[in-house]
């Protein structure tokens, strides 16, 4: 400030207040692993299907399907029988029949998968989410087995579904028609062969086509099997025809090498695998390029036994 009696500048008189020293400083104690802010509370209970929260645990019920909580408006317990989804007895109205499943939407067998904690990210086709869902149907006891469940008008297609009586698979035999002929006994056991030589469970081989016709019933996913295993490249193939069309090619070269077995004529032998000398060379080495192996063991190479470069990819070829 400035004095009136000297007009200098100078200090203000009054002593400051001394600040107390570093180490005598009050300090409220703080524990590191408290905070001021509220814990987040936990993910209130809420229906899986319509999201609807909780108001009090009388209103959650569990399906015995899929272990999933839904509200009483979305789940059902048909007289003594389990409580379950409506998307679970849905399923379980199918009795999990594969022909009743193919007519589901995508949506409700994607839905059903999800339920059960199983993924779909890699099925293209509707006949493979089919396969995931009769690989977990739940055991039915006979108790437990859904009849026709009350529907309300939300589901006219399920409610017309289950309103059909079912009928016994086997139908009543004629006196008269006790015995079948032993001719059709035996077409009827050749064609449950060949349906049980396609297990959903492993893959399909060009060894399981007894005849040019058994190609017509396989699905894409079985076509496109049977190329990998062979070699064969089906990129480009838009249409089932397309594949098919390969198979068959396929199918009758593979028959064409069998019918030649026997002696090998001398001019011939430079047509043989290099390595078995049994069947002849049918594949060509990638990345070099050099056709000395028989698919089989062009499969089984690591490296090129003319340029011992790294072998790539082994690819079937068809000999004109």
């Amino acid at each position: 400030m400035w004095a009136t009696c000297c007009n200098w500048f100078c200090l203000d008189g009054q002593p400051e207040e001394a600040s107390p020293p570093q180490g005598a400083r009050t300090q409220a104690y703080s524990n590191p692993g408290y905070s001021s802010f509220p814990s987040p509370t936990g993910s209130e209970p809420s229906c899986k299907a319509c999201g609807t929260h909780f108001a009090s645990m009388a209103r959650k019920q569990t399906c015995l399907d899929c272990k999933k909580n839904f509200c009483t408006s979305c789940s059902s317990q048909v007289g003594a029988g389990p409580r379950l989804c409506l998307l679970c007895q849905r399923f379980r109205a199918t009795d999990f029949r594969r022909e009743e499943l193919m007519k589901m939407k995508v949506k409700d067998l994607r839905d059903y998968l999800s339920l059960h904690d199983i993924s779909t990210d890699m099925c293209r086709e509707k006949e493979e989410l089919v396969f995931l869902v009769l690989g977990q149907q739940p055991v039915i006891s006979q108790e437990g087995r859904t009849q026709a469940p009350p529907l309300g008008p939300d589901f006219p297609e399920q409610q017309a579904f289950l309103a059909r009586p079912h009928t016994s698979t086997v139908p009543p035999t004629s006196p008269g028609l006790q015995s079948a002929p032993p001719g059709q006994a035996q077409g009827r056991q050749q064609s449950v062969d060949s349906e049980d030589s396609f297990v959903p469970g492993r893959r399909a081989s060009l060894s399981d086509l007894t005849d040019l016709e058994d190609i017509e019933g396989l699905t894409v996913r079985q076509l496109k099997e049977i190329l990998a295993r062979n070699f064969v490249n089906y990129k480009g193939c838009c249409e089932k025809w397309e594949l098919m069309e390969r198979v068959t090619r396929l199918y009758k070269d593979q028959k064409g090498l069998q019918h030649l077995g026997g002696a090998v004529p001398s001019s011939l032998e430079e047509n043989l695998c290099r390595i078995c000398m049994d069947s002849p060379i049918d594949c060509v080495l990638l990345e070099c390029g050099h056709m000395v192996t028989c698919t089989k063991c062009g499969k089984r190479m690591n490296e090129c036994p003319i340029c011992r470069q790294y072998v790539i990819r082994a690819v079937h070829v068809f000999r004109s």
